[in-house]
């Protein structure tokens, strides 16, 4: 999971870190102590504040598919992301070929994915969508109902990045969602310092013992 420091939420907000440290005390965006009494932030808790308070959202929201051959299911999955993922785009697909169809126009970031559907299961999308270039970096959490000891590692062999049983529960598939979703942002909001950018190598001149030595015969 990434946590922030006080800094990097009041760069992303545009704000002073005094003005963040007043939020927290305030009980408006919910942080905890580190040992050395410096404030850390969950990503997960600062997109939450941004969505309700409007204040300096970055990039775009996240987007979310969820697909099984159950539209009960997509409908109870989706109603229960709007209050764990506030703020991401979500929408559903009925079956394994409406949701190729709805990836190709919404590109989503993440994929929740029952792979026991008739017609083109869950596997097939997954090897799909983790083989097109375009669609490779989408995070897949593979999901099942039946009780089948070789969907795990079958799921996770065509390419999702997790794997739970429906019996887990919605609240254990939000933490699943929001773990890759923090580890996305993560990955992608590490700054290259300009000191450490890469550059072309200056060739070092020879030491000239080291030199001599290579000349001899």
């Amino acid at each position: 999971m990434r946590y922030l420091t006080t800094g990097e939420v009041a760069s992303r907000c545009q704000v002073s870190v005094g003005t963040v440290k007043n939020w927290i005390e305030a009980g408006k965006l919910e942080a905890f102590r580190t040992p050395g009494r410096h404030f850390r932030i969950r990503a997960s808790e600062l997109r939450r504040f941004q969505a309700a308070f409007g204040f300096g959202a970055e990039g775009e929201s996240p987007r979310i598919l969820v697909v099984d051959d159950q539209q009960d299911f997509v409908d109870l999955v989706l109603d229960a992301l709007r209050a764990l993922v506030p703020g991401a785009r979500l929408e559903g697909a009925c079956g394994g070929y409406e949701a190729l169809l709805r990836i190709g126009s919404l590109r989503p970031h993440l994929l929740v994915l029952d792979l026991r559907m008739p017609g083109l299961d869950g596997f097939e999308v997954c090897r799909r969508v983790k083989e097109a270039p375009a669609t490779k970096g989408t995070r897949i959490v593979a999901m099942t109902g039946f009780d089948d000891d070789q969907a795990e590692q079958l799921a996770l062999t065509c390419g999702a990045d997790a794997f739970i049983s429906k019996s887990a529960g919605l609240a254990t598939l939000g933490r699943r969602i929001t773990s890759l979703l923090d580890g996305d942002a993560a990955s992608a909001e590490v700054p290259v310092s300009r000191s450490r950018r890469a550059s072309p190598r200056r060739a070092r001149p020879a030491h000239p013992a080291k030199s001599a030595r290579r000349a001899r015969p």
